[in-house]
């Protein structure tokens, strides 16, 4: 079991680091000035358009990465759920280790089921949604991603540049659109996925620590937007004009309190919350 988890956690950072190299080679187009085959920047511009486009390059490779991290988060945590798993009793006169075998394939037999269409059905009316709802989602779900995945593949085989982190999203968004901020939050909950945004830790001196922000928080709502990962977090920071100030609900030991801070970069990192 150790050796399996820690095969996944290197397979995730791996990706983290492959998709950073991918995002350099090929998102660099939809930053560059000029689109062409390179990710280079156009060296004849005028070297304000230059420092614009270079920044915009960074931020946007800034957000890739948090959420490639939120990813490594939500696998490190399934991993540890999967080994923190109780085994089943030794049966007398059987081997430990046939036990323990016993035990591990048992788990993976359960993984299995609740992860195919009949368990995540089930965990969907579980929260609450209808049968044919639940179905209905599972089918919209598929359609959704197809749709991404098709556009992603129209833009390489045209050459034109791609919002990579909107073609990401954009099938949980337009799930998200569809079904309502309520019933969107169900079907997190019934993912085992996260609905706030957990503060592990506040950067010193940042807009988090003043407005009082604490690690155990979970951020629920910026300006008045709910706000279910990181990813919207960020989202939600830059959106309207950099410095304003704007409200922010945060669920801390079960109480909702409400703190001010200027809109922009809040100064914490944070990962998934499990259920």
């Amino acid at each position: 079991m150790k050796a399996i988890i820690f095969t996944a956690v290197v397979t995730a950072t791996a990706a983290l680091a492959a998709s950073g190299w991918y995002f350099l080679t090929h998102y660099g187009r939809e930053v560059t000035p000029q689109v062409g085959t390179s990710a280079e920047f156009d060296t004849s511009l005028a070297t304000e358009d230059r420092i614009a486009a270079l920044e915009r390059a960074v931020s946007d490779e800034r957000q890739a990465r948090q959420l490639l991290q939120e990813e490594v988060f939500y696998l490190t945590s399934e991993l540890e759920l999967l080994s923190g798993t109780p085994a089943s009793p030794v049966r007398e006169g059987e081997p430990e280790a046939l036990a323990a075998e016993d035990s591990g394939e048992s788990r993976r037999a359960e993984s299995r089921r609740r992860n195919s269409r009949e368990g995540r059905i089930e965990r969907l009316v579980d929260a609450g949604f209808l049968p044919s709802q639940a179905d209905w989602i599972m089918q919209r779900e598929q359609e959704l991603q197809m749709e991404a995945l098709q556009a992603r593949f129209d833009a390489e085989k045209s050459g034109e540049p791609l919002d990579w982190m909107g073609n990401r999203n954009s099938a949980s968004d337009k799930l998200r659109e569809e079904l309502g901020d309520a019933d969107y939050e169900r079907y997190l909950e019934a993912n085992n996925r996260s609905t706030n945004v957990a503060v592990s830790s506040v950067i010193e001196s940042s807009p988090a620590q003043v407005a009082g922000l604490q690690p155990g928080d979970e951020i629920y709502r910026y300006d008045g937007q709910r706000v279910f990962s990181m990813t919207d977090l960020t989202r939600q920071t830059m959106a309207g004009e950099p410095g304003q100030n704007v409200a922010v609900d945060v669920m801390r030991n079960g109480n909702l309190i409400q703190v001010v801070m200027p809109r922009g970069p809040v100064g914490i990192t944070g990962g998934r919350r499990r259920y």
